[in-house]
């Protein structure tokens, strides 16, 4: 098994990546830092960083490497490694966004106020552009910088590894510290990173659930609630690992159970990562419904419920 790191920066994700050099030895990583960085692969360079690189051969040329890992978007190469096979950790917008600023101060020489540093539209909504509309219930593994440990935790469980936590890169002395804001400067942030606040708010429950069935030795279920309206409600739904047997998925309306469907139709939006069953994981279920009525489904085998709390009924458009 060979994963994708995708490496947002400022997330806890050089400790993380050095914990995985430790465990796996650096030569059997290949990194994609840009083609300027001095971390980057010379194999990455000279394959990826050209006028037309050819990414299926640079895939097929590789000698089973551990793990790919860079400041890229999830596409870059997501279509290559599969979905299942990615990994991510998100951190509180905010206190990113001064851990980066923090970072460009000591390491990059930049001489602009933090004002300046956060206005910049680059530094706006970082997280949410690094998945570039890929749903976060699809992704192999998401953990939380604030929840280094935990996270860790089931990342070893879920890829049966042992990478070791430590602490590196870090502008604070422990993850735990935290960036305190001028209140002219907390309103700003709030309102330019919305998306990113957003994502992270919903990642955290996402987290929370999966974490739940973790230590309740249940299994995980990446699974979407995608459209819920007056006529009808699909989604998808596979479980995490290897496991290929399809799942029997149950809708609650108002707090009822009113009918379950399997998730076996397909998906063909979702062939671009890779997903199993060769993308036959979506239910459909068409149905009355009024507006304000409130949904949720649940995995039937384990009860874990999705969305994680319950989603109001959109009005179809005639």
């Amino acid at each position: 098994m060979s994963l994708f790191f995708m490496h947002i920066p400022k997330t806890a994700g050089t400790s993380f990546r050095k914990g995985a050099e430790t465990y796996f030895s650096p030569e059997r990583i290949v990194y994609d830092y840009g083609p300027n960085a001095k971390a980057t692969s010379p194999f990455v360079k000279e394959s990826l960083h050209v006028d037309q690189p050819d990414f299926w051969q640079f895939r097929q040329a590789l000698d089973n490497p551990a793990m790919i890992v860079g400041h890229v978007p999830i596409v870059r190469f997501v279509s290559l490694w599969g979905v299942g096979n990615t990994i991510t950790f998100l951190r509180e917008p905010l206190q990113r966004i001064a851990s980066e600023y923090e970072h460009f101060v000591r390491n990059m020489d930049y001489k602009g106020s933090f004002k300046e540093f956060y206005s910049d539209p680059a530094m706006r909504n970082r997280q949410r552009r690094a998945f570039s509309r890929v749903n976060l219930e699809a992704i192999g593994f998401i953990g939380l910088t604030e929840r280094y440990s935990e996270s860790l935790e089931m990342l070893n469980d879920r890829f049966a590894t042992r990478i070791l936590e430590r602490e590196d890169n870090q502008g604070k002395t422990r993850l735990e510290d935290e960036y305190e804001f001028d209140e002219e400067d907390l309103v700003e942030l709030r309102k330019l990173n919305r998306r990113d606040i957003e994502l992270y708010q919903y990642a955290s429950a996402l987290f929370d659930s999966r974490y739940e069935m973790f230590k309740s030795n249940q299994p995980w279920a990446h699974a979407c609630l995608v459209e819920a309206t007056t006529e009808s409600v699909s989604g998808w739904a596979w479980w995490a690992g290897e496991r290929d047997a399809p799942l029997e998925i149950e809708l609650w309306v108002n707090g009822e159970l009113t009918s379950t469907v399997r998730a076996v139709e397909f998906r063909q939006e979702l062939c671009r990562l890779l997903p199993p069953r060769g993308g036959y994981v979506g239910f459909y279920l068409p149905l009355k419904l009024s507006p304000l009525d409130k949904v949720q489904c649940r995995v039937a085998a384990t009860g874990q419920w999705f969305p994680p709390s319950p989603r109001l009924i959109e009005e179809t458009e005639t």
